[in-house]
Formats: C-alpha cells, structure tokens, sequence
C-alpha cells in the first residue's frame, strides 16, 4: 500500500511539473504564456551568433487581440524589458517584438527576440 502512494505521489509531482513547464514559452523560457493559449509546433526558431541570438516562437488561442496585448504590456516590465515602441521591447542588449495576428477565431502571437540594432 506505502509502494502505490508513493507512485501516486510520483505521478502527481511530474503532472504538476508538466503543467507549469507548460506555462512558459518554448525557446524564451522567462516569459509567461498567456492562459491556454497552445505552443504552435514547430515554430520554434532558434540561433545564436557572435552579436547576440535569435529566437522566434508562437502560441494560438482564442483570445481577443486586447486582453493578450494588455497581458503583455503588464508582464513584460516586469521581466525587465522596456517598451520602445508599440510592442516593441528592449531588454540589456536584446529586442523583444511581439506580432499579433488574427487566424479566423484564434489570435495568434509570435514573439522574436534579436540583439539590439546599432544605434
């Protein structure tokens, strides 16, 4: 009987480990996903070069435009990163741009990182 609590316990800590794995953006592990909103596979693209990485990833859901970019403009200053322009973020040497995009019902929101531009 002890053996069967222990694997329930098991089970219940990596379901609880998945569940908040999942709540984060895949490649741009310090940036929250909004609600459900679902990973699109195989958006993830990620490099790094001698001035800085590039990441670009996507999550879907059927969220209004405003509740998600209301969502972000609070989160984001938070995580350190400084609104520059309409959805358009600078964080230490890193860009942080955010493209919304309605897909019939679903907005889709894709996230790129870059190094900051030569100024």
């Amino acid at each position: 009987m002890s053996e069967m609590k222990n694997i329930i316990f098991l089970t219940l800590i990596l379901i609880s480990f998945k569940a908040l794995s999942e709540t984060f953006l895949k490649g741009i592990e310090d940036i929250p996903s909004y609600k459900n909103m679902v990973y699109v596979e195989e958006s993830l693209v990620m490099f790094d070069k001698i001035n800085g990485r590039f990441v670009s990833t996507e999550i879907i859901g059927k969220y209004n435009y405003s509740e998600v970019s209301e969502f972000y403009k609070k989160i984001l200053p938070n995580l350190g990163w400084k609104l520059i322009t309409k959805n358009l973020y600078r964080r230490g040497e890193e860009s942080l741009e955010l493209e919304y995009k309605l897909d019939g019902k679903q907005l889709r929101v894709l996230f790129n990182i870059s190094p900051n531009k030569s100024e």
